[in-house]
């Protein structure tokens, strides 16, 4: 990964589903003042992966430095979308997210072989390049999200609930219709640059529910092998 001053600090915190509003709670009556920064909206979040599911076993074996490749789009609609080609990266603690906008809609209704092939012939050559080993469609993510910010901007919020995810593994088209059987949880996400780490931390110390790795990606594989 390359390092840079674009890196962020990101903190995740976990609980139950039948936590969210006290969750939300949390966040609006922190007395660093959050307010809401966008509208509530679903983000759909479609990860690609090496056949040999690199990204993921990369993830399990705690490997410090590396990276996770999707699309991402918002809203209900699943069939013609036009989403971000997102490669986010990790260094420990500290994440960055490299964004390109898909210039065009694509149709998920096609074969998965059409769908990536609309995709390498629109994207710039180190996408290619990349796209030519990461090039399996492996786990659709849905959820709804709220976002949170500080009055200065700072310090960002998500809190994340009514998770569903499809295996895309073993199909060669869009699955929607089998979810997978996962325990579904709430996520409270702070993220903040570098220079605001122990703010970060103080701000997370504040919240009575643990830190928790829990990316959704994992999360969604691992109750799909079982």
């Amino acid at each position: 990964m390359t390092h840079n001053t674009n890196l962020r600090y990101e903190i995740k915190l976990t609980c139950d589903p039948h936590w969210l509003h006290q969750a939300r709670s949390w966040i609006r009556l922190h007395s660093e003042g959050f307010g809401v920064a966008y509208p509530p909206r679903r983000v759909n979040s479609l990860y690609l992966d090496t056949l040999a599911l690199t990204g993921l076993n990369e993830n399990l074996v705690g490997v410090i430095e590396r990276q996770k490749l999707r699309l991402r789009w918002y809203g209900d609609v699943l069939t013609e979308v036009k989403p971000n080609l997102e490669l986010k990266q990790k260094y420990n603690m500290l994440g960055n997210k490299k964004v390109y906008p898909f210039p065009c809609s694509l149709d998920l209704t096609q074969p998965w072989q059409d769908v990536l092939s609309v995709i390498r012939a629109n994207v710039p050559p180190d996408w290619q390049i990349l796209l030519q080993i990461v090039n399996q469609p492996a786990l659709l993510n849905r959820y709804q999200r709220e976002y949170y910010v500080t009055p200065d901007g700072a310090v960002r919020a998500t809190l994340d609930f009514d998770q569903i995810a499809y295996d895309q593994r073993l199909s060669p088209h869009l699955n929607l219709r089998y979810p997978l059987v996962m325990p579904d949880n709430v996520v409270v996400e702070l993220k903040a640059d570098q220079e605001h780490l122990k703010r970060l931390e103080e701000i997370a110390g504040g919240f009575p529910i643990p830190r928790n790795r829990n990316s959704k990606y994992v999360r969604g594989l691992l109750s799909a092998l079982g």
